[in-house]
């Protein structure tokens, strides 16, 4: 019988730490006085996010503006430009420069050869906003040389630091080849007849 007794008192004592166990864990479980479980700050959005990039087809070819003037000099028919678009926005209230390094493939198929321009373009105080983007375009004279544009790709830097990249179509394999390249050719918007044209739907180019 004091055997009987003592398994007794020892199951008693056993169930009391077993509810108080429970009882503490479901404390810890318990929502804030607020009613809200607590949960982890969400991670800060990135400063720069591309939302879309335009560089290859027809889409991508603009005839000279053509701008009303009295200089009574006959004017040559309009020609094709290439224009490389991209879209992208920003989630900073200010940035002080956004720097777009871009490369531009083309490939001249009746000589089956490819060259590459490389172009950058600095953009100042750039509002926080998601309807911002960023041109570079070719001369009539280049396509008509070297060919059709057969991919492009942007690389996006604050403050010297790589935020973003970017490709059309999306390939990287164009980024690691060693192409034939050409400086200065690839052209801002404001090295071109289409600075003026929707000057508003455009950020302002640090001058180089």
């Amino acid at each position: 019988m004091r055997a009987y007794n003592f398994a007794g008192r020892w199951g008693v004592c056993l169930l009391s730490v077993l509810i108080a166990a429970t009882v503490l864990a479901q404390a810890r479980r318990a929502p804030t006085p607020s009613g809200a479980v607590p949960v982890q700050p969400a991670k800060a959005r990135e400063p720069v996010v591309i939302k879309k990039m335009e560089a290859v087809g027809q889409a991508c070819r603009v005839k000279t503006p053509e701008f009303r003037n009295d200089a009574n000099e006959p004017a040559a028919p309009a020609r094709e430009w290439a224009r490389i678009t991209l879209k992208y926005e920003t989630n900073l209230d200010w940035i002080d420069e956004l720097e777009f390094r871009f490369s531009v493939v083309l490939k001249d198929a009746k000589a089956n050869a490819f060259i590459m321009f490389p172009g950058s373009v600095t953009y100042v105080d750039i509002a926080k906003g998601k309807q911002h983007q960023s041109t570079v375009f070719l001369r009539p004279a280049t396509l008509e040389r070297y060919g059709e544009i057969i991919w492009a790709g942007v690389k996006v830097y604050l403050n010297g630091e790589l935020l973003a990249t970017a490709q059309s179509p999306d390939d990287q394999r164009p980024w690691t080849i060693n192409y034939k390249t050409r400086e200065g050719v690839l052209l801002n918007r404001d090295q071109t007849p289409f600075a003026l044209v929707a000057i508003d739907n455009h950020g302002t180019i640090k001058p180089k």
